[in-house]
């Protein structure tokens, strides 16, 4: 069976720019109304080039806004090929996510992806929830959603990243072997609708999965040490009792893990740390 694990956020869909962010707060009338169509439109595409080449099975990730149950993307209006991760109100939990994901999954493509935290042209950059994280870094590698998501799935192959074209740095760090698939660009101005975009999403997809055997599989070797720096206003709680093997000061946070999942699981406990600085 050929199974393809799509990772989903919404800041770089098809559709969403400045001036209409309000389309990405979860929950709320413009996200019901246009938000979720954007990053769906985007899906179906996906979906049907994963069809046309002959995926048998699409495993789906939705972690904008994780932490609350309802999808952003609308998932009746997906064929039934697709399948979503079992974890509670869509939260970030990377060890039971990668459990239910086969080993020999076909490959991984990013989906509405957007930029690290203070890139330049970038929609709606953060790296998870900036402020208060500026950088994280895992094994000197510089990651954000992007990296969570594909290092998570260490052992299969990156096909494909879709998103702003500011995200592509990222992608590209981690494997320069991918299909990169824009769908806005601030430095050229360039802010097409879903429709626009519908069949280069299409059109990249499929020629990511047709050239999928010179895809490459992003793995860092064991152990894993990571490291979590705070924007200014905001300090780690260095009186707390650690629970991980690390060090803590009020602006840096490093600890380390023998697996990958276990490392960005760990991020839930350090980022529990994280309080308004006092001192400022």
């Amino acid at each position: 069976m050929k199974q393809l694990i799509v990772l989903a956020d919404m800041e770089g869909a098809s559709g969403i720019f400045d001036h209409n962010i309000t389309w990405l707060y979860n929950g709320q009338d413009d996200w019901r109304k246009f938000g979720r169509d954007c990053i769906t439109s985007d899906m179906l595409a996906v979906c049907k080039a994963a069809k046309d080449f002959g995926i048998d099975e699409i495993l789906l990730y939705d972690f904008h806004w994780a932490g609350n149950p309802e999808f952003n993307i609308i998932l009746e209006k997906l064929p039934s090929m697709v399948r979503v991760f079992d974890v509670v109100d869509r939260c970030m939990f990377y060890e039971k996510m990668r459990g239910q994901a086969a080993r020999n999954a076909f490959g991984i493509i990013t989906l509405g992806q957007h930029a690290r935290w203070e890139t330049p042209n970038a929609y709606f950059e953060h790296t998870i929830q900036s402020p208060p994280i500026k950088n994280i870094f895992v094994n000197g590698l510089h990651i954000a959603e992007i990296g969570f998501s594909v290092l998570n799935f260490g052992g299969i192959p990156y096909l494909a990243n879709i998103g702003c074209q500011a995200s592509m740095t990222e992608a590209l760090e981690l494997s320069d072997s991918i299909v990169t698939i824009p769908v806005k660009d601030k430095a050229k101005k360039w802010e097409p609708s879903p429709q626009e975009t519908f069949p280069l999403i299409y059109d990249g997809v499929l020629k990511a999965l047709q050239q999928a055997d010179k895809a490459k599989v992003v793995k860092l070797p064991p152990p894993y040490s990571f490291s979590m720096e705070l924007c200014d206003g905001f300090a780690y709680d260095t009186n707390a009792e650690m629970s991980w093997k690390g060090e803590i000061t009020p602006k840096n946070a490093e600890w380390t893990a023998p697996t990958i999942e276990m490392g960005l699981e760990l991020f839930h406990h350090v980022r529990a740390l994280i309080s308004k600085d006092d001192r400022v």
